[in-house]
């Protein structure tokens, strides 16, 4: 990569022809239909505090939640939610692995 002035910035391009777009509508369906399901399993009322963003290549889930509460309370459900979901998501084609719950992002996702 070719650097500015001696500086520690390089040029715009240079970054852009190294990005990697991986962009798979597929798995856009695949989330938006786990979207849906979360709100089966997780009920209404916790599925007021919390909200599936992601799915990661690994097939692991990521589930926002609104404070460490709710996060910890689902935590310790993690192995009953991951044995249901994926009773239920294997129409889709995958199973999730395992899945973490951020309470950090709410504010940023909502």
């Amino acid at each position: 990569m070719k650097k500015l002035n001696n500086s520690n910035f390089e040029l715009i391009e240079d970054v852009i022809k190294e990005l990697d777009f991986k962009y798979n509508q597929n798995d856009e369906k695949i989330l938006g239909e786990i979207k849906k399901f979360w709100t089966q399993v997780a009920g209404d009322k916790i599925s007021t505090f919390s909200k599936v963003i992601d799915i990661s290549e690994n097939n692991i889930l990521t589930i926002v939640c609104s404070d460490s509460f709710v996060a910890n309370e689902l935590y310790l459900e993690k192995q009953n939610l991951l044995k249901y979901m994926n009773k239920n998501v294997q129409n889709l084609g995958i199973i999730i692995k395992d899945i973490k719950f951020n309470y950090k992002r709410w504010k940023e996702e909502k």
